[in-house]
């Protein structure tokens, strides 16, 4: 046996203390009676009984000393793992990610579970066994480095909560191994997780509660411990959730929703669409056993510039995890592009932006065009001409050159060329549908090469030749089109306003009031002069709530899903963060170790867990009601 507070032995001065209580005796008063003849028989009896006497004072003092001991054992606090004497270190792992937020079918969450393990674990704490505390969230990190006082370690637990974030299990075992490698005597690296074999590819093995006086061996390098608290459980979750804006009507959205059945039975539920928190369309879903569903959304209305732009997306549901039932994503205000038109004059290119929704042009001719009006415009479009001098690694702006471009070459004249490949990846030319389309007359263009940080690509040929030139560097946009649109049958066409609107979206840069979609966990650089509330929303706030803070600004690295507020030079933007893993949503326990999964939610599986100095002072309660018991039926004294 080893104690892991020696210094509680200094305490033994006290039994001095209790023995002498026993030998005081006590003065007797002297009190006038009116007569002897009721006392008689008591003098009597207690002469009788006086060797009798002396060993009921004799049992209430041993009673009285072993109450001390027992409690002066558990201060003390044995174990009896002999491999203490060396001194023992111990790694906790407590696993935080979104799957600890499953509900167990006694309604404890896996997290509550582990927590309780974990404080149990580190009670044990003490002067030659250390502990140190480990948390897996979107990143490891240390909490707490090695202690032997039991208060940081329970203080750290209290303040922990499971996020929705995923995490790498990998790196967290491989940084409890480089905390010991340093250490000497006991090594153990304890996880507290749900179904841990699926995730590593370490070897662990599953064990009960901790349970203090037992000692497994163990290889040279440490033992790893796995706790997996988790149960099997059946689950129901969205996996992808996005929206963008049609191209053929820009002032629409469709919005792509894929579910997923993480269970071996079908599943039938309903999703809810919401669009700032008014219902939008429900729809009901059924999944076939280990399914993966995807639903398209059309005809979404995007928002106003007064409006959110919130959208919701809710499986009715009730499943373990209803994390994964809820998706956020936003819906930007469509962006009005201011464009400058410079040309002779074309119906068709005036018409066409006369009548987008997401244009605002202006026109003027060749002559009144200076290069520093390119800065007050998103897009110019030069048809027929080019500026004089114009230079791709001088101008400043986004172009696009009609007919005449800085790409031509000195070949010949195209004759009737026909469209021969579209690169349906490239923006310009997204669902564009361009064969067969008649070319009287094209301009020979050369494919630049890459320079001064330019690209280009040639998503439009004739064969070997382009059509079609885009060229983009930093912050900078420019495309050419080697024929002109009125000698050609394309203004006729449905393709030629989506080309048209395409490019102009392409070299404006998309939607600047939209931010890429963010999981939970990931780190996101703020712009300079923005700020983000840290604090999600998930329901709209009401007129009266006060404003959502603390705001940061450098980095974001959100750990709960929702929508998050950033304010950027006066103008308000919202990012919705999602989990979106089926590693974190797949709750089923491999079969391997489903059968030895530990639980703690009986009092028995508590009891076992407890260290001896709890025994030790649970005894010396029970002997202490004891003796209050034997003291009023006067058995004590």
């Amino acid at each position: 046996m080893t104690w892991l507070q020696p210094w509680a032995v200094w305490f033994l001065a006290g039994i001095p203390a209790i023995v002498l209580l026993y030998f005081l005796r006590l003065k007797k008063r002297p009190v006038s009676v009116s007569t002897l003849m009721f006392w008689q028989r008591v003098m009597q009896e207690s002469g009788r009984r006086a060797f009798f006497q002396k060993l009921r004072h004799l049992f209430s003092l041993l009673l009285h000393l072993v109450i001390f001991l027992l409690l002066l054992a558990a201060l003390a606090r044995p174990v009896l793992d002999l491999s203490v004497r060396n001194g023992s270190g111990t790694v906790l792992i407590l696993d935080l990610r979104a799957r600890m937020q499953a509900i167990e079918p006694d309604g404890v969450t896996r997290f509550e579970k582990a927590l309780r393990l974990a404080r149990d674990y580190a009670r044990q704490a003490g002067s030659n066994r250390e502990f140190a505390l480990l948390t897996l969230g979107s990143k490891v990190t240390v909490n707490v480095p090695f202690t032997s006082d039991e208060k940081p370690l329970l203080d750290a637990l209290d303040q922990l909560a499971p996020t929705d974030a995923t995490g790498d299990l990998d790196a967290a075992i491989a940084l409890a191994d480089s905390l010991l490698a340093a250490r000497t005597g006991e090594r153990r690296t304890v996880l507290l997780t749900a179904s841990a074999l699926r995730d590593a590819d370490t070897p662990v093995r599953n064990a009960a509660p901790p349970r203090t006086g037992v000692s497994a061996s163990r290889p040279p390098t440490g033992e790893l411990i796995t706790h997996a608290v988790g149960s099997s459980l059946d689950n129901v979750a969205i996996t992808r959730f996005a929206t963008r804006p049609l191209p053929g009507n820009p002032q629409t959205s469709e919005v792509l929703l894929e579910t997923q059945n993480f269970s071996n039975s079908p599943i039938r539920t309903e999703v809810e669409l919401a669009f700032d928190g008014r219902p939008l369309e429900v729809k009901s879903l059924n999944l076939a056993a280990n399914e993966r569903r995807l639903d398209v959304f059309t005809s979404v209305p995007r928002p106003t510039r007064s409006a959110r732009g919130w959208l919701t997306a809710k499986l009715s549901a009730n499943d373990a995890l209803p994390l994964d039932n809820v998706a956020y994503a936003t819906l930007p205000p469509p962006r009005t592009n201011r464009v400058l038109l410079v040309s002779k004059g074309n119906t068709f290119i005036e018409k066409l932006l006369s009548v987008d929704p997401a244009v605002k042009f202006q026109f003027i001719t060749p002559e009144a065009y200076e290069p520093s009006m390119a800065a007050k415009f998103e897009a110019v479009i030069f048809d027929g001409t080019i500026p004089a001098q114009f230079a791709l690694n001088t101008a400043t702006g986004n172009f696009l050159f009609l007919k005449a471009t800085p790409f031509a070459g000195p070949g010949a004249v195209l004759e009737q060329p026909l469209i021969t490949d579209v690169d349906p990846s490239h923006p310009a030319t997204r669902l564009a549908n361009l064969q067969n389309t008649v070319i009287q007359t094209a301009q020979s263009l050369i494919m630049p090469v890459p320079h001064d940080g330019w690209t280009f690509r040639a998503p439009l040929r004739s064969s070997e030749h382009p059509l079609l030139i885009t060229g983009e560097r930093a912050g900078q946009r420019v495309a050419g089109l080697a024929f002109d649109v009125l000698e050609s049958d394309l203004p006729l066409r449905v393709a030629f306003p989506l080309l048209i609107s395409n490019t102009l979206q392409w070299l404006s840069g998309g939607s600047a009031d939209s931010l890429p979609p963010l999981s939970a966990g990931d780190v996101l650089p703020l712009p300079q002069n923005s700020a983000v509330v840290s604090v999600p929303l998930t329901t709209p706030p009401r007129p009266r709530d006060k404003p959502r803070t603390p705001s940061i600004t450098g980095f974001l690295h959100p750990l709960k899903n929702g929508f998050y507020q950033m304010n950027d030079d006066g103008t308000t933007r919202w990012l919705a963060v999602n989990t979106f893993s089926p590693e974190e949503s797949d709750l089923r326990v491999p079969a391997a170790i489903a059968p030895s999964v530990a639980t703690i939610s009986t009092p028995t599986a508590l009891l076992r867990g407890w260290p001896l100095w709890q025994w030790l002072a649970l005894s010396a309660f029970l002997l202490i009601v004891a003796e209050w018991w034997l003291f009023h039926q006067r058995k004590t004294e």
